[in-house]
């Protein structure tokens, strides 16, 4: 039994009930057989509130291709980026993976095969040096380039 007042505005555990049903249009899904009630306690949840700091739009610097931000805020939550964790991007063209990582804390490492990229931008004012600037997340970051797919070992 739960004791306690109850907290509607901003409850401290929260309880989900899904329901499925025929009604009638399945999108050329399988017809649902039976109705389902799903009933189950909410253990996690995302954090929506950094995504528009890092839009593309509003970056300064985009490659040839930029993962979007709402991608690497997810992949920086599956690899639980904190303070004192290293995140290395072995792909990071524009930095948007370390980015999110930097946002949550950790210390960012990354490679890429076009140093250019990485490196030059298009210009001193408009690399991914800039783009970490740009949202103040200048935690202690390293890039390199890395030529892997020219090893003499396959």
């Amino acid at each position: 039994m739960l004791q306690g007042r109850v907290n509607l505005k901003n409850p401290d555990i929260k309880f989900w009930l899904m329901e499925t049903d025929d009604y009638g249009a399945n999108n050329g899904l399988p017809p649902i057989v039976e109705k389902r009630i799903f009933f189950g306690r909410e253990i996690g949840g995302a954090d929506r509130k950094p995504l528009p700091t890092y839009q593309l739009k509003s970056r300064t610097y985009l490659g040839p291709k930029a993962m979007d931000a709402e991608i690497a805020v997810l992949l920086a939550h599956q690899a639980l980026a904190t303070p004192g964790k290293l995140v290395y991007d072995p792909f990071v063209g524009t930095g948007s993976i370390l980015i999110a990582a930097a946002h949550y804390g950790a210390m960012t490492m990354g490679a890429d095969i076009d140093i250019r990229v990485v490196r030059d931008g298009r210009g001193p004012d408009c690399n991914v040096w800039s783009n970490f600037k740009q949202v103040n997340v200048l935690y202690e970051i390293e890039f390199w380039v890395s030529m892997f797919c020219f090893s003499n070992y396959y």
